[in-house]
């Protein structure tokens, strides 16, 4: 259907002389439509609304290049074609060479051309427009909008370094999870190979979090401030071995109090987001739960589970399964 709406220039004169006779009123509307955006998109549809049939004349890429530079189009003139067929708005799409229309324009003889309001009624097609009883109609400006705003933008924001992260659970991933509720620092024992794998890993330029649930706080079993004189210690004790954590969340609600943090909950990733500005499409989520893993499907993060077995009643599954943290970070950072 799309490819059924671009013509070549032969065609496209027949098509008209048919239309004409069946005295229906053409529009045509000429551009290169490179990084097709809401402008264009609002500027097709008032053009539509001038007569029947509306035909767009796309500049060719040799056409773009001769009126932009060689850095344009972005977007390859089939590509851009296909993308306004998909319009509804539009009904036919013919592509032609030349810097501005009036050929084109010559052998269409529209009802009504469009011009942008940044040309206005002086443009170069009005007299051939005009030359053949048609008009020409000055399509409403929509501000903001623009393909090199457009070009600025994903530049700006490709420009800038991604940052991305490793989350990391706390209790069965970095130190063996007893007893239960730890919060006592002569209680806390590392995984095997944890040391040397956090080691590696903050050679790396991904940002180190630890997210936790410490529902011990909700329940009474110990109180926060035991929790941040435990966190004090551990990242006193790992900055010792050269280790770097760049910040440790952690939810200290009971399971029951429905808070937005607890995981499998996004709370805590939401807000190293907002902390750090991570992209977590290129980020990765560690731990030795489900709900570790239910995370980071939620949020878009890969995910590796650390465990012999991986027990779940869901059909979500973690994209690798390890036994401990060394071979977790050895796959982070072979992917990197």
């Amino acid at each position: 259907m799309r490819k059924s709406k671009i013509k070549g220039q032969k065609e496209i004169v027949g098509i008209v002389q048919a239309l004409k006779k069946q005295r229906k009123s053409i529009v045509t509307y000429n551009g290169s439509f490179d990084l097709l955006h809401l402008g264009h998109i609002k500027s097709l549809e008032e053009a539509k609304k001038q007569g029947d049939v509306l035909i767009v004349l796309l500049n060719s890429d040799k056409s773009v290049r001769s009126y932009k530079g060689a850095h344009r189009p972005i977007v390859l003139q089939n590509e851009r074609a296909q993308t306004l067929a998909a319009l509804e708005c539009v009904d036919y799409i013919t592509i032609f060479n030349e810097i501005n229309p009036k050929k084109i324009l010559e052998k269409i003889k529209p009802t009504i051309h469009c011009a942008g309001a940044d040309w206005g009624k002086n443009c170069i097609e009005r007299e051939v427009v005009e030359k053949y009883k048609g008009k020409i109609h000055i399509l409403r400006w929509t501000q903001g909008y623009s393909t090199t705003e457009l070009i600025k933008k994903t530049s700006n924001a490709y420009s800038k370094p991604v940052i991305k992260a490793v989350f990391l659970d706390r209790d069965g991933t970095i130190n063996i999870n007893q007893p239960e509720y730890l919060h006592k620092k002569e209680d806390f024992k590392f995984t095997p190979f944890a040391i040397s794998a956090l080691q590696k890993l903050s050679k790396s330029n991904y940002k180190i979090i630890i997210t936790t649930n410490q529902s011990g706080i909700g329940r009474g079993y110990f109180k926060l401030n035991d929790l941040k004189k435990l966190h004090q210690w551990l990242l006193s004790y790992l900055k010792k071995k050269k280790i770097r954590i760049d910040r440790i969340y952690y939810c200290p609600h009971h399971p029951k109090d429905k808070c937005s943090c607890r995981k499998p909950k996004t709370g805590m990733i939401e807000r190293a987001v907002k902390d750090f500005g991570i992209n977590l499409s290129k980020s990765w989520i560690v731990g030795d739960d489900i709900k570790d893993i239910i995370l980071g499907r939620e949020v878009n993060l890969k995910t590796i589970f650390i465990g012999k077995k991986f027990k779940s009643g869901l059909k979500i599954r973690p994209h690798y399964q390890v036994r401990d943290l060394k071979k977790a970070i050895k796959i982070i950072l072979q992917s990197n």
